[in-house]
């Protein structure tokens, strides 16, 4: 028994620390960005010129200055069908492979719309400049206007909101979005996402599996 509160205690200590070490980090970044001599001023120029004529929505981007730091970040469009409903979606995350054109993509979340039976292309913007925070952003029109923003922290935690719904990422990293005709939508919340190493549409394949899926459906459809 006596071992056993010792290993509990140690374990405890060790992710202690390490939440410690994180957070001592993040402060570093933090303050460092507030920093002239700490800029990258090449990329803070480049990213002046890139935003003048930027139409992002639903926030507009701008240009501001940051630490130099080696991360990258994509986004992902796709389609699929639950028999004959149709959905859109758009995953974010990370490229690992870094610069050198190998991509190795880590997952961080994904929304998807159930868009009745057509496919659509979902407008969304990833961006690396608050590393080591990814923070996302896009808009489709349906019937109405589906505005979300997000942001994900290195501590596995984050927030992804849908016209003033939030969900907190730590309970799922995939939302399912079901308009209603009536000013409304429904939702789903699912803790799948892509593993390493697997298909994209090996993911998709268990997204569509979920049988809360077609309740949804028959909601929406009222």
């Amino acid at each position: 028994m006596k071992k056993l509160i010792i290993i509990l205690l140690v374990l405890i200590t060790n992710l202690s620390c390490r939440s410690q070490i994180t957070v001592d980090s993040l402060k570093v970044k933090s303050e460092n960005n507030q920093k002239p001599d700490k800029w990258n001023t090449e990329l803070f120029e480049n990213d002046k010129k890139w935003l003048k004529n930027s139409r992002s929505k639903p926030m507009h981007s701008l240009a501001f200055p940051v630490e130099t730091y080696d991360y990258y970040v994509f986004n992902r469009q796709f389609n699929f069908q639950v028999d004959q409903a149709h959905f859109s979606g758009i995953s974010f995350g990370e490229n690992t492979g870094g610069k050198e054109g190998k991509f190795i993509f880590k997952h961080e979340l994904t929304l998807i719309f159930y868009t009745e039976n057509k496919n659509l292309q979902i407008n969304g913007d990833v961006s690396s400049r608050n590393y080591p925070y990814l923070t996302i952003q896009g808009q489709l029109e349906l019937n109405n206007t589906y505005d979300f923003i997000g942001i994900k922290s290195p501590e596995n935690s984050g927030y992804l909101i849908v016209n003033l719904k939030s969900f907190d990422l730590r309970f799922g990293q995939s939302i399912m979005i079901f308009p209603n005709k009536d000013n409304s939508f429904y939702y789903l919340q699912s803790k799948e996402k892509p593993k390493k190493g697997e298909q994209f549409e090996e993911y998709l394949a268990r997204i569509k599996k979920d049988k809360r899926i077609l309740d949804m459906i028959k909601l929406a459809s009222q």
